[in-house]
C-alpha cells in the first residue's frame, strides 16, 4: 500500500504541475484567462496548498504558519493578498483533482481494492451545512426558516465508497434542491461495477428506472417506506420474505423521465425485488433491489449490505465534527465551495494514509483484546502543515512514511456492541466556544 500511495502521490503532484504550467488547462480551473499567469508570492500551487491545509483559524495565523512550514518566512504575504488570489481559483480544480485521485486509487490498488461480490459498494446520501449570515450566500443557497429567523444552509450530496472509505464525488447545492433529483442527474456517472445503497428518502419509479436503463444497469439496494405503494403494503402483511414484482409509473415519474429523455407510459413495467428484513429491535424494514437472484443474494446478504450504508453517515460525522466542514475560511460563495471541495480531497488523502497503517493495526490487534483503528481526530493534527509539504517540497515518499508513523502513534480500540441512547443537546445562544466531555478540536 505504501508503494501504491507513493505512485498516487507522484501523479497527483504531476496534476498540480501541469495545471500550474499549462495555460490552456489552467484557464479551465480559474475564473479568468490571465489568472496566475505572472510570477507572484502566491502562485496557483501556493493557493492550492493553503486551501488543502484546512485553514480554520485566523487567516493571518494560517498564512504565517503556511510560509513557515515551507521555510519561506521572508516571502510571507498578507491575508488580503491571499483572499484576492483565491478568488481566481475555481472549486472545479479540487473536484477534478479528487476525481483523479479516485481513479488512481482503483488503478494502483488493483486487487487490494475492497469489493463485495465484485461490486464497488457505494452509498448515496445528503446532509445540510450551516453557512455564514451573508445576503449573497442566503440568496444563492437559500435558507431554512422558522418563527425566529432565517438560517442560510446548503445541501450536501455525496457518493461514498463504504468499503474503502473514499468519497467518490460530492458537491454543494441550494438547500431546497431535491436529493433524489440531484442524484438522478448523475446516475450515468456511477461506476458500471458499482452497487449503490439508498436510504428511505430516495425510492421512486423514476430513479430506479434510470438506474436500470443505462447502457449497463447500475445495481442498487434501497430502503423504502412501509406505505411506499400498494404492492409494498400488501407485501408487508404477507408471510413471504422476498418477492419480485413489476412497478408502474405515476404522473410525476413519467414527467421526470421525459426530462431525462425516456418515454414511458402508465403501463411500462419495472422489475423490482422486494425483501423483508426483521431488525434486532423487532422492526421490519422493506428493501427494494435489482439483485433478483434469491439463491445468489440471500436475505442475510442484503441485511449486511444495507447495514454498510451507515458508513456514509460516519463519513459526514468526520467531515463536520473533525474536519470542521462548517468552519469556512471565507465569507463568499466561492470560498465556501473551495473549502468544501478541498475538504473532500484531503479527507480522501487521509484515508489513503490510514490504509498504510493496516499491517501495523493487524499486528497490534492480534495481541490485544480489541481490534484497533487510527484516531482520526488526532490524525488531522498530523496532517496540518505536513500535507502542504507533500505537494510543494521534494521527497514526498519520506514525508508519507513520517505521516504514517504519526498516525500509528494515536490509535483507539473498537468496542463492539456499544449502543447509547441519543441525547439531544441544545446549543447555548451566546459565546463562540463550547466544551465537550468526549471531544476536543484537533485543527
Amino acid at each position: 500500500m505504501v508503494e501504491a500511495n507513493i505512485e498516487i502521490l507522484k501523479e497527483l503532484r504531476f496534476f498540480l504541475d501541469v495545471m500550474t504550467g499549462d495555460r490552456e488547462l489552467r484557464e479551465l480551473v480559474t475564473t479568468h484567462r490571465e489568472a496566475f499567469s505572472r510570477n507572484r508570492k502566491l502562485p496557483l500551487r501556493h493557493v492550492v496548498g493553503m486551501l488543502i491545509n484546512q485553514p480554520k483559524r485566523s487567516l493571518s495565523v494560517e498564512v504565517r504558519e503556511f510560509f513557515d512550514s515551507l521555510g519561506q518566512s521572508s516571502q510571507q504575504c498578507t491575508k488580503g493578498a491571499f483572499s484576492l488570489q483565491r478568488s481566481k481559483l475555481s472549486p472545479l480544480f479540487f473536484q477534478a483533482w479528487n476525481k483523479y485521485l479516485i481513479g488512481l486509487f482503483y488503478h494502483h490498488y488493483g486487487q487490494s481494492v475492497k469489493r463485495w461480490r465484485s461490486f464497488i459498494v457505494q452509498a448515496v446520501d445528503g446532509s445540510a451545512a450551516y453557512l455564514v449570515h451573508q445576503q449573497k450566500i442566503a440568496q444563492y443557497f437559500g435558507t431554512q426558516d422558522n418563527q425566529f429567523s432565517q438560517v442560510p444552509m446548503a445541501r450536501i450530496m455525496q457518493v461514498h465508497d463504504v468499503l474503502n472509505d473514499l468519497t467518490i464525488w460530492g458537491d454543494l447545492y441550494p438547500v431546497n434542491d431535491s436529493e433524489p433529483l440531484i442524484i438522478a442527474r448523475r446516475v450515468s456517472d456511477l461506476a458500471v461495477d458499482s452497487l449503490t445503497l439508498f436510504d428511505r428518502g430516495y425510492p421512486g419509479y423514476g430513479l430506479m428506472y434510470l438506474m436500470l436503463n443505462q447502457e449497463k444497469p447500475r445495481h442498487f439496494v434501497m430502503r423504502c417506506q412501509s406505505n411506499f405503494n400498494k404492492q409494498v403494503i400488501a407485501f408487508l402483511s404477507n408471510s413471504k420474505s422476498s418477492k419480485t414484482v413489476c412497478f408502474t409509473p405515476g404522473k410525476e415519474a413519467i414527467r421526470m423521465l421525459r426530462q431525462h429523455g425516456f418515454i414511458v407510459t402508465p403501463s411500462t413495467p419495472l422489475k423490482i425485488r422486494m425483501v423483508k428484513i426483521v431488525l434486532p429491535n423487532g422492526q421490519t424494514e422493506i428493501l427494494l433491489t435489482s439483485l433478483y437472484d434469491e439463491r445468489l443474494y440471500s436475505l442475510k446478504d442484503l441485511y449486511y449490505l444495507y447495514g454498510l450504508r451507515w458508513r456514509i453517515e460516519t463519513s459526514y460525522n468526520k467531515q463536520k465534527n473533525q474536519q470542521q466542514l462548517e468552519q469556512f475560511s471565507g465569507h463568499r460563495i466561492i470560498c465556501i465551495q473551495q473549502d468544501y471541495a478541498a475538504g473532500v480531497f484531503i479527507a480522501n488523502l487521509q484515508s489513503l494514509i490510514e490504509k498504510q497503517c493496516e499491517p501495523f493495526l493487524r499486528q497490534i490487534s492480534a495481541r490485544r483484546k480489541y481490534q484497533y483503528r487510527i484516531n482520526r481526530n488526532v490524525s488531522w493534527a498530523a496532517l496540518k502543515n505536513n500535507v502542504v509539504k507533500l505537494f510543494l517540497q521534494n521527497d514526498p515518499a519520506c514525508l508519507l512514511l513520517h505521516l504514517q508513523k504519526l498516525f500509528e502513534q494515536n490509535i483507539e480500540p473498537i468496542r463492539p456492541g456499544r449502543i447509547y441512547a441519543r441525547m439531544v443537546r441544545y446549543k447555548r445562544k451566546k459565546g463562540k466556544y463550547q466544551t465537550y466531555t468526549n471531544y476536543k478540536r484537533a485543527i
